[in-house]
């Protein structure tokens, strides 16, 4: 391939290139680091843009020679990488006396631009973003890369937020570079920043010992502890005193520097910056582990407090509501209670004002006695037989008022009767139907840690974290929290005048 880039050494970056590289225009400039400029290009095949990295043209041609093999070798092991926190390298070549990598483009900031700039990262955010950033190195190191050079300025913190880890390639063979040519004065390489800065060397690196991937865990180790602290943990007047200071001296405990800073992270942060690789985490993985178990840890802790703090604010309420508020009857009673005593009142007025019937029993019996009186009269008996009949005139005139009492008596009963009955159908007729009573919800809050699938009754009522509370009828329920192979159940007892919680850690 052919270049017609005009590109200036690191001491003078202000002359920009135009033209091509390859294929790829030109299209501005990135910007520019310990070991290159990074410039924008655009790939005309397929209208993608990309990032393109070219390295310091300046060194002498064994320096070149070296850095060449080592460069290409290393680049193209981490083209091979495929991680969503890895920076994809799409091609790494030389074109005459010019070494380059194109890479993708991302939008976003270094983790170095935001620390100067003052940024504030939380703890739960500072332990997500290094927990993503190990299991990306533990993914380069079971491919077989190492990178030799992790810093706040190989990380770039995209616009969502996500963590990717730059510059395998060209970290790996600046480094193996340092390593293998001993007529290289090491010094002068750094103060070139072609190797940049030795704050994030592990001890090995410092005394050029033979690296595994066990110094890219210190490395990180000090990137850590630096977000937590928001200073290094190794310092020197002079880069021979620094070195000193990584390969000898401990780091102060966090907790001196910050006292807020969570034990479990500081821990983690020790255990990383260990001297001798033995001491620290064999894997990338282990690291990530602890981490996210510290995220578990401290989101389970957060819903319990919630849920506490919640039936701490509803108690007091209540007791407000208590010694504020009198007892109050819901609108709707008070209205059917109206409504029944009006009905009640009407039927009674109407009862007592309509008038009595006469009892037919009685009338028709005074009727018959009235019919015999008058029939009797114009007959003349005789003595015999008047004799014979006065007494039972007699006894037939005695009769008629307890005849007339018996039947009235009577009949006034079945009056009353007939009457009740009609009050009582009236009221039936005017009463409004009871409706009937609502059930009786209680509330139930969940707590799982890291999740779980919930099922309540035989039935699923979905996934814990994000569900939190649960509304069930009162009474006995059978919870049943799922994890994988995993199950948890325990049968509770709802009420509506306690909440009940369920917490469970797998």
């Amino acid at each position: 391939m052919k270049s017609d880039l005009h590109l200036a050494s690191l001491s003078n970056p202000a002359m920009i290139p135009k033209g091509r590289i390859g294929r790829f225009v030109y299209e501005s400039e990135i910007g520019h680091g310990s070991v290159g400029i990074v410039y924008l290009f655009r790939d005309p095949l397929i209208g993608r843009p990309v990032a393109i990295k070219v390295l310091n043209p300046q060194l002498s041609n064994n320096q070149r020679q070296l850095f060449e093999k080592h460069f290409i070798q290393e680049a193209r092991a981490a083209g091979r990488l495929n991680h969503p926190n890895i920076v994809t390298v799409y091609d790494a070549d030389k074109t005459e006396d010019l070494l380059f990598i194109v890479m993708e483009r991302l939008e976003g900031k270094e983790l170095s631009d935001m620390l100067k700039n003052g940024h504030q990262f939380s703890y739960r955010h500072i332990a997500d973003l290094v927990a993503r950033i190990a299991n990306a190195l533990d993914y380069a190191h079971e491919h077989g890369v190492i990178h030799r050079d992790i810093k706040p300025a190989n990380i770039f913190i995209t616009e969502k937020g996500a963590p990717k880890v730059l510059d395998f390639g060209i970290a790996s063979a600046s480094r193996q570079l340092a390593d293998a040519d001993a007529t290289l004065d090491y010094d002068d390489l750094l103060e070139r920043r072609l190797l940049g800065t030795p704050n994030y060397m592990s001890p090995e690196q410092a005394k050029r010992a033979t690296v595994d991937s066990r110094t890219d865990i210190f490395s990180l180790g000090v990137v850590l502890y630096q977000l937590l602290c928001g200073q290094l943990p190794f310092k020197g007047k002079d880069i021979p005193a620094l070195l000193h200071t990584i390969i000898h001296d401990p780091a102060i405990p966090p907790q001196e520097i910050k006292s807020d800073v969570p034990l479990r992270l500081a821990r983690i942060a020790a255990k990383a910056l260990a001297k001798k690789p033995e001491d620290r985490y064999q894997r990338a993985s282990d690291m990530a582990r602890d981490l996210n178990r510290f995220l578990e840890k401290e989101r389970t802790e957060r819903i319990i407090a919630r849920i506490q703090q919640s039936d701490q604010d509803k108690t007091k309420t209540y007791h407000k509501e208590q010694r504020t508020t009198s007892v109050t009857v819901p609108p709707r009673q008070i209205a059917l209670a109206v409504a029944t005593l009006v009905a009640i009142s009407t039927v009674l007025w109407l009862s007592l004002k309509a008038p009595k019937p006469l009892p037919e029993a009685a009338f028709s019996e005074t009727v018959k006695i009235e019919e015999t009186a008058t029939a009797e009269k114009p007959a003349q008996p005789s003595p015999v037989s008047q004799k014979t009949s006065e007494p039972v005139l007699s006894s037939t005139a005695s009769q008629p008022p307890t005849t007339e009492t018996e039947p009235d008596k009577s009949n006034m009963a079945q009056a009353k009767s007939t009457t009740t009955k009609q009050n009582k159908a009236k009221q039936a007729v005017a009463a409004p139907k009871p409706e009937p009573a609502p059930l009786s919800y209680g509330t139930v809050s969940i707590a799982v840690s890291p999740w779980g699938e919930v099922v309540v009754d035989g039935q699923n009522k979905g996934v814990a974290p994000p569900l939190n509370k649960l509304s069930l009828p009162v009474g006995k329920h059978k919870i049943e929290i799922k994890n994988g192979d995993d199950n948890y159940a325990v049968t509770i007892d709802v009420n509506s005048e306690k909440e009940i919680k369920v917490v469970h850690h797998f």
